[in-house]
């Protein structure tokens, strides 16, 4: 017996893709969630270079021998496993002498149970070597080891290795030009407005960075690592044959605002930072190319359209529109559901309108993706609050579910005393207050208008509402602006681009200080932050670093405006209390578990999403989560349409 997989580790590129191909073959071909992303073949890296390494399906197989329960046997050339069998003992993973094997929990229970390579034995040929793109893998039989062995005979004669000289799959396909991204605007020009910075590509710089990607495989590492999973290298091919219509269907099938996400998305951190060029020629702009095809498009005259649809009968109500329930919303529609979206902003969007500032992202975006979503069928009640201007239990009765995309708008304090005193404000209400006077709408006393114009001001926080606060302070003509954070640049949570970006607006920088005391005037308004220098110690339980204070280092740093970025919390959502909507200690809604759909709250009809579940996080992940809250309200209209009408009667 003979019959494995083997790696030619000159060709591998590390793209990751026969790990890809490999859960998706045993996943029934779709895309697995992300807990359960466990391949039988693993990509190793050591510096630049990689192999990927599975079983070796030993002739005198150890793991067979150590098995007590004859879970795994000999089959068809190859080494399989029962795994109805398997008791979890690891006596295999112990007598692997490649370490191939390795233990996953059991889909019906909690116990583990062994996994290995089982050469795709349900398909005609495994699928990490039908998908790689540089032919390193090949599935060997007893005839190819000979074929092998012969061949490395043959090299060992003399000018045996002059074949070598020609490049490899490997090192043609990687042979791309350098990665040309967006251009920005000058600083000295773009502090002075509020336009977004980043320019949109050219269709010769579009079509010869679409060029540039490798087209690994159409389910590649880049589209794994997107949350929607977004169909990346067939939209960039299209972009590449010109056919950019074509592409921004494509982008609409798995992506509610698609031009949104490619100029807001972290995408050093997701797609592009996935690329198997990133580490060589650079990243393909993944997110610049996303914008491309959606802007061009707009341009054109294109809309997207949801086709033929039959209306049903059901009614959902969404309260929030920001990106979770716009996922929602337009997932719904899509199926033929009535989608009402309620928010106490007079526009969509959420944060994405009112907590990004315009220079990254232009509110007619959102203005046109509500005329999108209203000729969808999308209904929106804009300036209402649930609870003030409409009672939850109104929605209840009226709606056959309720989706709870509400985001996250408190804030983290930081434990100083004064931070109620003039000047001291909070990193969201200054944005939304800036970005509600761009817009030219009329002050809301939620957010009253904080002018900086010619004094000192110092940010709190490290992450991108930080940057978004210092930079939106740049604009408004403050003194000086300054960031204290504490720890090292290194240590920053933010996009490395938005440093960057407030780096050369003007923006101060003070690393390793953390605060001790705000300081106040004798009329009681701030005019210094107290901070003393740190230096990072042992990490914590978050795997960072934690500062450590230095002993006499302490020094004052004067301000008039202290903005505090620390972060976002739960807010009050006093009108869930009495449906017992249950929630975690740290106010976030807590949903799924036992027989309940992944977002599903305690009440049956309820269903919430995003920032609201699982903390603040990013655009795309609380579309993902609308996406997912949409399949798991038409499973429940589907499956328990007698539940839900009991339900409605008891109201």
């Amino acid at each position: 017996m003979n019959k494995f997989i083997v790696t030619d580790p000159r060709q591998c590129i590390g793209c990751h893709v026969c790990e890809v191909a490999c859960v998706v073959a045993h996943n029934h071909y779709r895309w697995p969630e992300r807990s359960a992303f466990i391949p039988r073949i693993q990509v190793m890296f050591q510096g630049k270079n990689s192999v990927a390494v599975t079983c070796h399906h030993c002739e005198d197989a150890p793991c067979v021998a150590s098995c007590p329960v004859e879970a795994l046997y000999v089959s068809d050339e190859a080494i399989q496993l029962d795994a109805q069998r398997c008791i979890g003992c690891k006596n295999c993973l112990v007598a692997c002498p490649f370490g191939v094997i390795e233990m996953v929990t059991r889909q019906d229970s909690m116990t583990a149970i062994a996994q290995k390579c089982d050469l795709c034995s349900h398909q005609a040929s495994p699928a990490c070597v039908s998908h790689c793109p540089t032919l390193a893998l090949q599935l060997l039989d007893n005839t190819d080891l000979k074929a092998l062995r012969h061949q490395r005979q043959r090299a060992a004669l003399p000018d045996g290795y002059q074949s070598e000289a020609t490049p490899g799959r490997a090192a043609r396909l990687l042979d791309k030009p350098p990665r040309r991204g967006a251009q920005k605007v000058a600083a000295a020009q773009r502090k002075t407005d509020f336009q977004e910075i980043y320019q949109g590509l050219t269709a010769d710089c579009a079509g010869d960075e679409s060029r540039r990607c490798l087209y690994c495989a159409q389910k590649a590492w880049c589209n794994w690592t997107c949350p929607l999973h977004n169909a990346i290298p067939d939209f960039i091919r299209l972009v590449s044959e010109g056919d950019i219509l074509e592409a921004a269907e494509l982008c609409h099938q798995t992506s509610s605002l698609p031009e949104i996400c490619g100029r807001v998305c972290p995408q050093d951190r997701l797609c592009e930072g996935a690329c198997t060029l990133n580490s060589r020629s650079g990243a393909v702009t993944i997110g610049n190319l996303e914008r491309y095809i959606t802007d061009t498009a707009f341009e054109r005259g294109w809309r997207p359209t949801i086709g033929t649809v039959t209306a049903r009968s059901e009614k959902v109500a969404i309260i929030g529109a920001g990106p979770a329930g716009l996922g929602c919303a337009d997932r719904l529609a899509r199926a033929g559901i009535q989608a009402d979206v309620f928010d106490g902003h007079p526009e969509i969007g959420g944060l994405l309108t009112f907590g990004i500032p315009p220079f990254k992202l232009d509110k007619q975006l959102m203005a046109r993706r509500r005329d999108i979503f209203s000729a969808m069928g999308i209904r929106f009640h804009l300036n209402c609050e649930i609870g003030r201007d409409i009672p939850f239990s109104t929605l209840m009765a009226e709606y056959d579910a309720i989706f709870l995309g509400t985001g996250t708008y408190g804030f983290l304090p930081a434990g100083l005393a004064h931070e109620d005193a003039p000047g001291v404000v909070q990193a969201l209400p200054f944005l939304i207050a800036s970005t509600r006077r761009v817009m030219a709408l009329e002050e809301d006393p939620r957010y009253p208008w904080i002018d900086v114009k010619g004094k000192k001001v110092v940010v709190l926080g490290g992450g991108d509402t930080a940057m978004d606060c210092l930079r939106t302070a740049i604009r408004r003509e403050a003194a000086s602006v300054t960031c204290a954070y504490r720890r090292d640049e290194a240590s920053m949570p933010g996009s490395k681009k938005e440093v960057t970006n407030a780096r050369e607006e003007g923006v101060e920088f003070l690393f390793n200080v953390q605060p001790q005391h705000i300081q106040r005037d004798r009329k009681g308004r701030v005019n210094g932050i107290r901070l003393i220098r740190t230096v990072l110690g042992d990490a914590g339980p978050d795997g960072r670093r934690k500062p450590q204070p230095v002993k006499g280092s302490a020094f004052v740093q004067p301000v008039d405006v202290l903005i505090m970025a620390l972060g976002f919390r739960p807010h009050a959502m006093p009108w869930l209390d009495p449906f017992d909507i249950k929630r975690d200690k740290w106010g976030l809604i807590t949903t799924g578990g036992g027989a309940r759909l992944a977002t599903q709250t305690s009440q049956r009809k309820v269903f919430a999403g995003g920032d609201a579940v699982h903390g603040a996080d990013l655009v795309v992940t609380a579309m993902a989560a609308g996406h997912q809250a949409a399949r798991d309200i038409l499973t429940m209209l589907a499956h328990q349409p007698a539940q839900l009408n009991a339900m409605q009667e008891a109201l």
